[in-house]
């Protein structure tokens, strides 16, 4: 079988809060001046690959071992990848944890060793200096294999770098790849309920990123990263085939896509999987525009934040309207988390102000001060839906604050450890609408787009699937 080659290292961490992102991103900031990148997160994070795209100007995908098997994560680098790119991927939370807190199931690690992808350990020095090295040795010998062929020191005092650089080197055997110096609290990222701000909401989040990699090139080993890079194993040239759907005529089915500042939670590959499927996006606002577009067969609603733009979400009427009037027609529709919530009869906002909403779907929802159902789970079909017919098993994972007494008892939700299961979500034969998300590389939106393409019998015939 015929292999590619794709230079690539992974950005891995002791455990969450150690600066992946910062650090990523300055990494990028730095290698894109003499290379062109591809990038990628590992899991299902939908806002730091926001930041990789900002920094680097090319998507940044998800490669996430729950959802996908270890063909289609090497198919997913190789569509994204190749010898005249180099492939940068943050990891997740500690590079050996994974589901349930109990075992490395679905984890960094995973996915580098499923993906024979070379790991850089970024190890925190704050607090500590040679002790520093005790843990890194740790990493290294938890699995037989641990892929980590780098580290990273990271809040380390330069003039600690060259003994730790030599220890590290002559008694652990691992290459060190440089040091990041202590930084201020200007080089924070500062966050929210769901995680890191977007960068659009970061003033002069260029500029920061930009003086953010200028501080750490002095310490930087980019050689040495490179090298690492080019030690990946070539992946095999292979792309999934996924079947092509369009209307009786030939046409493409239209999906309109929420895309603005209160919905913005999609996965690159799920919007590239509906193109790639045969499927034409047009992206709209439900904030700015007056309606759905016109020439829509279908809805798609992703997450985001629409619990800070309640007010502005309620005020437009018409858009509100135009998504009422268009369900209640059949317009097959997917509506994700905040897609969900923008359904429902009203949603509170960050202030407990109630504000009425599209009115689908009953009740509202409320900040429940936490996260709620937080993870992976497995979504199993009580009735036939747009997601297919009763016993479809879908994975999925649910992360939101708000909440509502009423979500729904078209699916069950079973956690991947443990006995955890509820019921939850909306389904209809052109439906689904549930506070879970879905990822189109674990589930096809075949259903979906047939139904879209066949919507307007009279003028578009049948749907054609091949």
């Amino acid at each position: 079988m015929e292999k590619v080659q794709f230079p690539r290292f992974m950005v891995a961490a002791e455990k969450s809060g150690q600066g992946k992102t910062l650090i990523t991103c300055a990494l990028l900031e730095l290698l894109k001046e003499q290379h062109r990148v591809s990038a990628f997160k590992c899991g299902p994070d939908y806002i730091d690959p926001m930041f990789h795209r900002r920094v680097a100007g090319v998507p940044s995908y998800n490669l996430d071992s729950f959802f996908s098997s270890r063909e289609e994560l090497i198919q997913l680098l190789g569509l994204h990848g190749g010898p005249d790119r180099l492939g940068v991927i943050e990891g997740v939370m500690g590079y050996y944890d994974g589901l349930g807190g109990s075992t490395d199931r679905a984890s960094s690690y995973e996915v580098a060793e499923r993906t024979h992808t070379p790991v850089i350990l970024v190890a925190d020095a704050q607090g500590r200096s040679f002790s520093t090295l005790a843990a890194v040795r740790g990493f290294l010998n938890f699995r037989p294999d641990s892929h980590i062929k780098g580290v990273l020191f990271n809040r380390l005092s330069p003039m600690l770098y060259p003994a730790l650089k030599r220890a590290a080197e002559e008694e652990l055997g691992i290459r060190a790849v440089g040091f990041v110096p202590p930084l201020g609290e200007e080089f924070r990222l500062k966050s929210r309920h769901l995680g890191l701000l977007r960068p659009e909401e970061i003033p002069g989040f260029r500029e920061e990123i930009h003086r953010l990699a200028e501080a750490l090139r002095p310490g930087i080993d980019l050689e040495a990263i490179l090298s690492i890079a080019k030690e990946a194993e070539p992946l095999p040239a292979r792309r999934r085939r996924l079947p092509q759907i369009r209307k009786e005529n030939g046409e493409k089915p239209v999906i309109a896509v929420a895309m603005d500042e209160a919905f913005c939670f999609y996965y690159q590959d799920n919007l590239e999987t509906l193109e790639a499927m045969n499927a034409e996006l047009r992206f709209f606002s439900p904030i700015h525009d007056e309606k759905v577009p016109g020439e829509a067969d279908g809805l798609y609603l992703g997450g985001g934040y629409p619990e800070l733009y309640g007010k502005e979400l309620s005020e437009n009427a018409s858009m509100r309207a135009s998504v009422r009037e268009l369900l209640a027609q059949g317009m097959p529709c997917i509506a994700e988390c905040g897609g969900y919530l923008y359904l429902k009869q009203e949603l509170a906002d960050a202030d407990g102000i109630s504000w009425p909403m599209c009115g689908v779907l009953p009740g509202g929802s409320r900040d429940s001060g936490r996260l709620s159902r937080f993870g992976y789970g497995i979504m199993t079909a009580m009735g036939d839906s747009v997601l297919g017919s009763v016993g479809t098993s879908v994975p999925a994972h649910e992360f939101h604050h708000w909440d509502s007494p009423e979500n729904g008892d078209c699916f069950s939700f079973k956690k991947p450890v443990g006995t955890r299961e509820w019921s939850c979500g909306y389904g209809t034969e052109s439906l689904y609408a549930g506070f879970p998300h879905l990822y189109f590389y674990g589930h096809e939106p075949v259903r979906f787009l047939e139904l879209a393409a066949r919507r307007r019998d009279g003028e578009c015939g049948r749907s054609h699937r091949t």
